[in-house]
């Protein structure tokens, strides 16, 4: 038992995430990650404005207070930045993309908050210090996948937190349409990349026990019309081969369901909310992920 013990201890998570960034479908097809997401900006704000009650329903659970600083490193174009900051005293967002940081400026303005700070860089490059100083809070929403080199990206997301660190990112397998459509557009199988359970384990080897709750939602996305929607898809793919268009309007056209002279895509999805706190909280004191 014991020298099983060893064994397992001796695996070394950080490089299996590497290899398996590296040998995802999208990873492989996706030639500049900085292009693709300004290409993606307009379309994925608009995307995320219908996932209110989703977004509201995570933030309940993290541990806010109106004297906080708050760091959201992959903040796109503000999802989780802009209704934080409605909550606490400060926010940065970091994100790689300028056209993602536009739209996170203008939804901002469109609010009336004006407490956020935007830093055009990757997490990789931001210098402690020197771009950013310490904050309370850091959360990373589904961001991690753009960081190679998971294990010191954990380790700077843990050294500039003074309270506590939040990850959402994928659980389990996801049944998604992108499973469905890329074999049709590629002729192989799509390769997700990692979930959960190897940052979990990363954090482990670095010294951090963290805690994990596994949170299931069903995602709605609205289109005006079947154009729009091939047009979105369209836009979700770095390179596409010949008739790309075609195939994806045939696949569309029978997932999307028909209410109310409008078109929505529904999936079901698993999200793993993971946290640690760099301070051990009094008796008494509310634990940071609140039950709604």
């Amino acid at each position: 038992m014991r020298q099983m013990f060893l064994h397992m201890n001796q695996i070394d998570w950080d490089e299996l995430w590497k290899r398996a960034i590296l040998d995802a479908s999208w990873m492989r097809w996706r030639r500049d990650p900085v292009e693709f997401w300004n290409r993606r900006s307009e379309w994925y704000n608009k995307a995320v404005k219908g996932r209110v009650e989703r977004t509201q329903g995570i933030i309940a659970k993290l541990d806010l207070d109106p004297e906080c600083m708050v760091l959201d490193i992959g903040s796109g174009p503000g999802t989780f930045t802009i209704p934080i900051a409605k909550i606490v005293k400060h926010a940065t967002a970091i994100d790689i993309s300028k056209g993602m940081l536009t739209c996170l400026r203008e939804n901002a303005e469109k609010e009336g908050v004006r407490n956020i700070a935007c830093i055009n860089k990757k997490w990789e490059d931001v210098e402690l210090g020197n771009d950013i100083e310490e904050h309370d809070i850091v959360i990373a929403s589904y961001s991690l996948f753009a960081m190679l080199d998971i294990k010191e990206a954990l380790l700077k997301m843990d050294r500039v937190a003074r309270k506590t660190v939040y990850l959402l990112t994928s659980a389990g397998e996801q049944t998604s349409n992108y499973n469905k459509l890329w074999p049709k557009l590629y002729g192989e199988e799509y390769v997700p990349g990692p979930d959960y359970i190897y940052i979990v384990n990363v954090l482990y080897q670095i010294g951090i026990c963290a805690n994990v709750e596994i949170l299931e939602y069903e995602y709605k996305q609205h289109f005006s019309s079947l154009d729009e929607a091939v047009e979105y898809w369209m836009n979700n793919f770095d390179e596409v081969p010949p008739g790309a268009e075609e195939i994806i309007r045939e696949y569309i056209a029978e997932l999307l369901i028909e209410e109310e002279d409008a078109f929505w895509s529904k999936q079901k999805t698993k999200t793993a909310l993971i946290w640690w706190h760099k301070e051990k909280e009094s008796e008494g004191q509310e634990d940071a992920v609140k039950n709604i």
